[in-house]
């Protein structure tokens, strides 16, 4: 597994958050770098888009804003939204193409069916994410822990898949944050009104929406602004088990940067606004500071500290793998 950055496991308190995992009191926050980064840069792939496109902005590699000036020369919304999965899933077949092994034939099948399949189903069939050794995977090691909810802002199914190959049986619920999807979609909760997240049936809640429903995506800044509106007005809008979880359970925020869309209406829209009288120990991963460009360390870790504090959040100033492994390790200890 990939080594340790900067946390050492005596100065952090492993002890609580075991309890917690044991009790099913520990919910992890996951975005879309967790996976993506293993098998290419995230802020790489939107550069890309944003070349290709002609974006004329210099941010090339802010994906909210990349697609608004998509959606700015789209006839809908919809579209650009459509744009970017068919770029993404592009991207992946290219880059399986590349790989010393490919087999032509496979990938010209997989090629002619990319039209009718989502990315997840694409990265699915091509085995992304890929790693060695499954406990190198950060999502895998979170479906070997005994947790009954997964939340995440990752558009595709790599929580699921994770969990699956953990033989767990999981189950998926988006946010219903665009009355577009009102209707095309129905919630878990709708299906099975007496479905309660367990263990071995675990809920995966994707607050950003789901690749194989383009409409469901928060993608763009109105994307982004129209979400926060209706987390705010509507405090039903997210299912029930979920806001308890977010409310009675340490929280983990795992790849996220601060700066970042997915990052802010999550802290600010979510948990800031439903934990407010409660403040169990939750942890924030942030790569160590020192490993930048262009940052003070001490200053910049400060900042954090600060920034997390109110709401009881410790910092692992280190990597998700890193963090996993040395997770693993205490709780197998």
């Amino acid at each position: 597994m990939a080594r340790r950055l900067t946390r050492q496991s005596s100065e952090f308190d492993w002890r609580t958050l075991i309890r917690r995992i044991k009790a099913g009191k520990f919910t992890p926050i996951i975005s879309y770098r967790v996976s993506d980064d293993h098998f290419d840069e995230q802020d790489h792939i939107v550069e890309t888009w944003a070349d290709e496109l002609g974006y004329p902005m210099p941010d090339h590699d802010n994906l909210p804003k990349v697609a608004q000036f998509v959606t700015s020369t789209s006839p809908d919304a919809l579209a650009a939204k459509e744009d970017y999965i068919e770029f993404l899933k592009e991207r992946l077949l290219n880059k399986a193409r590349d790989a010393a092994d490919s087999d032509s034939a496979f990938l010209d099948t997989l090629e002619d069916e990319l039209d009718e399949l989502s990315f997840s189903e694409v990265a699915s069939r091509l085995g992304y994410p890929h790693y060695e050794e499954p406990l190198e995977n950060p999502l895998r090691v979170l479906a070997e822990l005994p947790l009954p909810i997964y939340i995440t802002t990752n558009y595709a199914t790599f929580m699921e898949e994770a969990l699956k190959a953990a033989g767990k049986t999981p189950r998926t619920e988006i946010c219903f944050w665009n009355e577009d999807m009102e209707g095309d979609i129905e919630s878990v909760f709708d299906e099975d009104p007496d479905y309660q997240p367990t263990e071995e049936e675990p809920l995966v809640y994707h607050v950003h929406g789901l690749d194989a429903h383009p409409a469901s995506l928060v993608l763009t800044e109105d994307d982004y602004l129209d979400f926060l509106v209706r987390v705010s007005a509507d405090p039903d809008l997210v299912p029930k088990r979920i806001s308890q979880a977010l409310v009675d359970s340490s929280l983990l925020l795992i790849g996220y940067k601060l700066h970042d869309w997915d990052f802010r209406t999550i802290f600010r829209g979510l948990i800031t606004s439903k934990r407010a009288s409660r403040r169990m120990l939750s942890v924030s991963l942030q790569l160590d500071p020192e490993a930048g460009q262009g940052l003070k360390p001490a200053e910049t870790k400060t900042y954090f500290q600060k920034y997390f504090e109110n709401l009881n959040f410790e910092i692992y100033w280190g990597d998700p793998q890193s963090f996993m492994q040395e997770l693993w390790e205490q709780w197998e200890s």
